[in-house]
This record gives structure tokens, C-alpha cells and sequence, in this order.
């Protein structure tokens, strides 16, 4: 088998040398070879992740690999100032790049031949349907017709039965053209009635309306990704380097392939070694001062601003931002700051906004503070052109200000990287019932502090106490509702997470669930309690959320005042135990009530014609069968009978069905009934009570018939659950 792991065509690495990519690469593979649920895929990028070469790489492949489907990659550039122009390349690079992969000669690529040079080299089965091609685009007068037909050429060719697969890259670039012709808004029409496979690329900012396509996003590589591929750059380049350095850049540049890149470049350049964060950092102020960092933001701000007195006030207006604390500013005042009139104003918000220079959100525009790269070049541009500071008295402040911030970048991290996770554990919160133990530290801490996890498991799959949770529909960092939480918290270490305590999608039904992560290396103190719980309910203050519920979590739990006082306050307090046993109880889908032998029955009676005795002959023979005496039997009866009344008389259900369901294990009968149709919290007070008219008692009699009674809210309708305990038969 040819290796071919270190041949290339289009690609700027080898097959051997490309990190990180390899799922997205097969998921472009396949794509290309059978299609998805659309012909479409929409490749989401931010700046600098590398969408350009994973396309490449996807060509290359393609090109390499025996196969019939013809590889097409074609990138807009900055070079197109009009549609046109862009057709007529791509017109060019199609027949070009088709011609080569019918002759396996990629040197062809390497010459660029005009259109009809291309079409001279084309074998004898391609040569109609390419002169059809040209011959429409060369009659065509009208310029948004040829760049219809420009682009649908690959269409033409797949009509005559050529396998193609078409990948179109920087798209987002069509939103500096001149001329008023849309590419995007072309491109979907002319390919979402085609069964050609094809990848449109773009940054995941660009306003497109290809929402009928599927997507992939593509976003920065994770922090041992990151870690993988500076480490084979610099054993591919000779630069030496340890993991101390490894992890700066990879923590620093967050998962920028390009800025990563950039970075081993330079060291090769100048031949420095980056064994320690000074030479790692004098590199990178290297490239933010005139290497291809600080090349890469001038030009981009340069093809932004329509002139030099502009651009510096976009510096201006974004040092601001993120020195001053300026972070949000009205659109009405950075468009009387920069001077410019209303279209040529909103195409600069756009070019920022899809570069992610900026963020607009409610008429407001903000700074990308959390970009550090970003920010060390508008700190630095600033204060050399717009103050005019010395340059090198600049440099060599800028240059001591990275090494002071390298050991906090690296303790953040480590900080970050001991997130327990708070966010993405309240996101699976769905109304489960879990144990009260694994909320609530007085109760876990006496019978439950060292013992083992699954001991723990086990013991409270068994417990009586229980907690709903809410069904969350939203959750984040608290830092992204209330920023000022930022000065106590580290962003990964609170969460805020919004959503329903009984799922009746009511104003009074709301909660809020405010969640921190608190160090301490003994039992919290109450004072350290009280200062968590006195800042959470600032956010909650700050916020507006009237009904919330604090959770606070430690690595030790809390002392016993401190537990009093988050009683006393309406608040959870849990050990890091218990939090880590309860993701393990909600990942793996544990219910209080799940027994050993349990079995299970399900009916289903329509409602009316007093079908509510079948259900009732039936559940007397299951109670029969596990041994509940003839007492409870008939208590059992009548709640259930009481539950199907309810549903027929007051659900107004559309399918007319009751659904039930039995489990009975060694300790219980738990009965759940279920309709579609009104929810609970839809009635009026008034429709829930009964009146003489009607033979269901209500909810009241069901709780005295039965040891336990549920209400589950559910989308559509209302779910009933109601237990019976097992007592012993007393022997006569």
C-alpha cells in the first residue's frame, strides 16, 4: 500500500504533520464520498483554527487516495473586489484543478493556465461538457447571470456524470465586495437544489441564511491539543523547548493553531530556543512588534477602516475598552467617534464583528477583552502611534508586563483546570429525584464522609429522603450575567442555571440556581460561608431572580455552624464528595427508587365507558400476585380509579388515553399515570376541585389512600405517581 502520509498537492503541511484534525478530516471524507442529511455542509470557523488547511488536507486526500470524486478547493481572497472577478477564478481554478486530477499531474496547479489553455489539456470525456461551460459563460452579458453559471459550473459537470466534490473556503471574505452581488445568497441558491457534494467555509460570525445545511464548527484546539502540536512542531523545526514553555503557549495562545504556529516560526527564524518563559515571551513580543501577529491585525485593520484617521479611531475606541473598563458603548457613540456615514459604519461593525474584534448585543458594542493576543496589540499600537511613545522603551515595558502575566496565566489555568464542572452538571438538572444526602452536607457527613464511592452508590439508591431537582433550561457562568462576580470568582468556578422547579413553565413556577466552588482546606468555616452565600445573593439582588437557590460547594464540606447558617439561608452546601457522586448518579440515569428484583407492567385504556376498571382489575391482580393484603389492595384501587377519572373529566386530552405503568419490587407498588392534553397548572382553581357532578375526589383522597403521591409536570399533559409500601401479612 502507498504511504502517502508525507506526499502533498494543495496542503501547506504533510498528511504526518497535521494535529488535531483527524475527526473533522474524516467527517469532510465522508461528506465527499456519500453526502450527509444534505448534499451542504457549512464549516464554522474562528479566526486563526485552521479551516483553510483542514480543507487542504481533505484535497489532498482526496487527490492522493484512489477514488473517483474529483477534489475542488477554491478560497475567496482579498485580491476579489467583486463577485465577478471571483467567478472568473473560479471558473479558471475548477477546470484547472479538474484537468489535474484527470491527468494524476499536479503540476498543473503550479502553472495557472487561462481558461481555454485548461480546457486544450482536458481528456477527450471531459472536453464537451467544458466547452459547454465556456461557451455560456463567454456569450453571457449580464454580470449576476455569469456568476450564476461561474459557479454552478461543477453542477454542469456532474450532470454529465463527473463525481465532484466541491469545497468553497473563506466565504465570509464576500463581505467586502463591491458591487451588491450577494455570493452567498448565490451560492445557496445555485447548490441547495443540487445533489453535489459540497463545504462552504466560513467565520462563524458571517450572517449567511443557510440554515437548511448541516454544520461543523470549528473551534480552537483544547489545551492538550494545543500541547501535542507545538511539540511537534518545534521536534519537526530543532526548537528546543520543556513543558513548562509547552503549556505557557498553549495556555497563553489558547488553542490558536495560527498564532501557535506563528510562535515556532519566529523561534526558528531568529534562532532562539524557548527552554524558558522569557525567551518564550521575547518571541512572542517579537512578533507582536513586526512579526506576523502585529502583520496580521494591521492588515486586517487597514481592509477595514476606509482610511488611516478611522482606523486610529477603532484603536482608540478599543484601547479603551479594554484598558479604561469602557467595555460596552452604544452604536450611536463609536459612529460619532469614527465619523462615517450609516452604510459605510455598519459594513466596519460587520468586518469587526465576523473577525471578532468586537461583539454586538443590544444595540451596544463590546471589545473582545478575553482575546490577550488581541489586547497586547492595541495596547501596544496605541502607544505608539496614536500617544507616539518611544519604541523600544515601549517593547521593553511591553516585553516585562508579558513575563510578570506568564506565572498568573499558568496559575489560572491551574485553577481552571480544577473546575469541578458546576455549569455542565446543573445543564443535565431535568427534575430528577435524587438523594438528599448528595445536596446537603449534615446529612452526608455522618454516615457517608469515608466511605468509598460506589459503597455510597449503593446505600443511597435505597435512601427515602429525596430532592427534585429543577429542570434547567439555561445555564452559564455567573460572570455572564453579573460581571463584577469576577473579582472574587474565577470564571469555570460559579454557575448560574435557569430554569423550572415543577416544569409548569409558570412566572411562579421559576428558579434560579446560583452554584460556586469555594476553597478551603478544612470543613468552610460559617464566616466563609456567609461570604459566599452574602455575594450570590448579590447576583441573584443584581439579577432579578426573585425565587433562587444557592449551592455551595467545598472540597471538605462545612463545619456545623456553617451548615446551620446555610439552612438558615435557604441554601445547599455540599463536599466535593458528594458532588462528584452526584454526577456519577445523574450521568448514569440512578432513581431513588430503583430496587433489585423489580418488575414492571404497562397498560393502556382509553378514557370513558368506565375503562377505569379494567386498569383496576388489573392492578388487583398485580398487587395480588407480590402480596399486599386486601386492604391495601382497595386503596390501591380507588386512587387509581380516582387518577383515570381525573384524567377523562379534566384533561381534554386529544388521543383520549390513559397510559400506566407498574413497578413492584420487594418494598412497594408504584403506579404512574399519564395523559396528554391540559397540564395541572393549566386549570383553573375552579376545574381542579370537584363538584357533585363529578366522581373524582381529587388529589386529596389520593394522598390518603396511597403512601406517596407525585405530580409530574410534563410538555403536554400531566404525569401521576403514586406508591404503595409493602407491610408485612400478620400471621393468624
Amino acid at each position: 500500500m502507498v504511504d502517502f502520509s508525507h506526499k502533498k498537492v494543495l496542503a501547506d503541511k504533510s498528511a504526518a504533520d497535521f494535529i488535531g484534525r483527524a475527526s473533522e478530516t474524516e467527517r469532510l471524507l465522508r461528506h465527499a464520498k456519500t453526502g450527509g442529511k444534505t448534499a451542504g455542509l457549512i464549516l464554522l470557523n474562528a479566526p486563526g483554527t485552521g479551516a483553510s488547511e483542514l480543507l487542504k488536507q481533505t484535497y489532498d486526500k482526496l487527490y492522493l487516495e484512489p477514488s473517483d470524486v474529483i477534489p475542488f478547493y477554491f478560497s475567496l481572497n482579498k485580491n476579489d473586489q467583486t463577485a465577478f472577478q471571483a467567478a472568473r477564478r473560479f471558473v479558471q481554478q475548477f477546470l484547472l484543478q479538474t484537468v489535474a486530477f484527470r491527468r494524476t499531474d499536479p503540476e498543473l496547479l503550479d502553472i495557472s493556465p487561462e481558461i481555454h489553455e485548461a480546457a486544450e489539456l482536458a481528456i477527450p470525456s471531459d472536453s464537451y461538457w467544458i466547452d459547454r461551460v465556456i461557451e455560456a459563460l463567454e456569450r453571457e452579458t449580464d454580470e449576476q447571470t455569469f456568476v450564476r453559471n461561474a459557479f454552478g459550473a461543477p453542477l454542469r459537470a456532474a450532470a454529465n456524470g463527473v463525481r465532484i466534490f466541491v469545497m468553497i473556503d473563506d466565504l465570509h471574505l464576500s463581505a467586502n465586495f463591491e458591487g451588491g452581488i450577494d455570493i452567498a445568497a448565490e451560492l445557496q441558491q445555485i447548490y441547495s437544489r443540487s445533489d453535489v457534494p459540497f463545504v462552504f467555509a466560513c467565520r462563524r460570525r458571517f450572517q449567511t441564511n443557510m440554515i437548511s445545511f448541516e454544520r461543523l464548527e470549528l473551534e480552537p484546539f483544547s489545551f492538550r491539543t494545543a500541547g501535542d502540536l507545538i511539540e511537534s512542531l518545534a521536534g519537526r523545526s530543532g526548537v528546543k523547548l520543556n513543558e513548562q514553555t509547552r503549556d505557557l503557549i498553549a495556555a497563553q495562545f489558547d488553542g490558536n493553531a495560527k498564532s501557535i504556529e506563528s510562535i515556532l516560526r519566529a523561534a526558528v527564524e531568529k534562532g532562539f530556543d524557548l527552554e524558558s518563559f522569557q525567551k518564550a515571551e521575547q518571541v512572542y513580543a517579537d512578533e507582536l512588534f513586526g512579526g506576523w501577529i502585529g502583520k496580521y491585525y494591521d492588515d486586517l485593520f487597514r481592509e477595514i477602516a476606509p482610511n488611516i484617521e478611522v482606523e486610529k479611531n477603532i484603536i482608540g475606541l478599543l484601547y479603551d475598552a479594554v484598558t479604561l473598563g469602557n467595555e460596552k458603548l452604544a452604536v450611536e457613540k463609536w459612529q460619532k467617534r469614527l465619523g462615517i456615514g450609516d452604510p459605510e459604519f455598519a459594513r466596519v461593525l460587520n468586518l469587526l464583528n465576523i473577525n471578532e474584534i468586537i461583539r454586538v448585543t443590544s444595540n451596544r458594542i463590546e471589545a473582545m477583552t478575553e482575546n490577550d493576543i488581541l489586547t497586547d496589540y492595541l495596547k501596544v499600537r496605541f502607544r505608539l502611534e496614536i500617544v507616539g511613545d518611544n519604541r523600544a522603551l515601549v517593547f521593553g515595558e511591553s516585553l516585562s508586563a508579558f513575563l510578570k502575566r506568564a506565572p498568573q496565566i499558568m496559575a489560572q489555568f491551574y485553577r481552571e483546570n480544577s473546575s469541578i464542572g458546576l455549569r455542565d452538571l446543573m445543564r443535565t438538572f431535568a427534575g430528577q429525584y435524587v438523594p438528599a444526602a448528595l445536596l446537603d452536607y449534615s446529612k452526608f457527613a455522618g454516615e457517608y464522609k469515608g466511605a468509598p464511592n460506589d459503597e455510597i452508590l449503593r446505600d443511597l439508591l435505597m435512601a427515602a429522603e429525596t430532592i427534585k431537582l429543577p429542570q434547567i433550561v439555561f445555564a452559564t457562568h455567573t460572570a455572564d450575567v453579573y460581571k463584577p462576580i469576577e473579582m472574587v470568582a474565577e470564571k469555570d468556578r460559579s454557575a448560574a442555571a435557569l430554569g423550572f422547579q415543577e416544569k409548569r413553565y409558570t412566572d411562579e413556577d421559576e428558579i434560579v440556581w446560583i452554584a460556586a466552588q469555594i476553597d478551603s482546606k478544612l470543613e468552610a468555616s460559617r464566616g466563609l460561608a456567609e461570604f459566599w452565600c452574602d455575594r450570590l445573593e448579590m447576583v441573584a439582588l443584581m439579577c432579578n431572580f426573585t425565587n433562587f437557590k444557592i449551592w455551595l460547594v467545598a472540597p471538605e464540606g462545612f463545619s456545623p455552624d456553617a451548615v446551620k447558617l446555610l439552612q438558615d439561608r435557604n441554601s445547599f452546601g455540599s463536599s466535593r464528595k458528594q458532588f462528584d457522586v452526584l454526577k456519577h448518579f445523574l450521568e448514569n440515569g440512578h432513581q431513588t427508587e430503583k430496587k433489585p428484583s423489580q418488575h414492571e407492567y404497562e397498560i393502556v385504556v382509553p378514557m370513558g365507558g368506565e375503562a377505569e376498571l379494567i386498569a383496576a382489575h388489573a392492578v388487583e391482580e398485580i398487587a395480588k400476585r407480590h402480596h399486599f393484603d386486601s386492604k391495601a389492595i382497595n386503596q390501591i384501587k380507588t386512587a387509581l380509579v380516582e387518577a383515570c377519572i381525573n384524567a377523562s373529566e379534566h384533561s381534554l386530552s386529544p388521543d383520549q388515553k390513559i397510559y400506566q405503568k407498574f413497578i413492584v419490587d420487594d418494598e412497594r407498588l408504584n403506579i404512574t399515570i399519564s395523559n396528554r392534553g391540559l397540564r395541572l397548572a393549566d386549570k383553573t382553581a375552579s376545574e381542579v376541585e370537584p363538584d357533585e357532578e363529578r366522581r373524582g375526589w381529587g388529589l386529596k383522597l389520593m394522598k390518603k389512600l396511597m403512601d406517596e403521591v407525585k405530580i409530574e409536570q410534563t410538555d403536554d399533559g400531566t404525569s401521576i405517581s403514586m406508591t404503595k409500601y409493602l407491610k408485612p401479612v400478620e400471621q393468624t
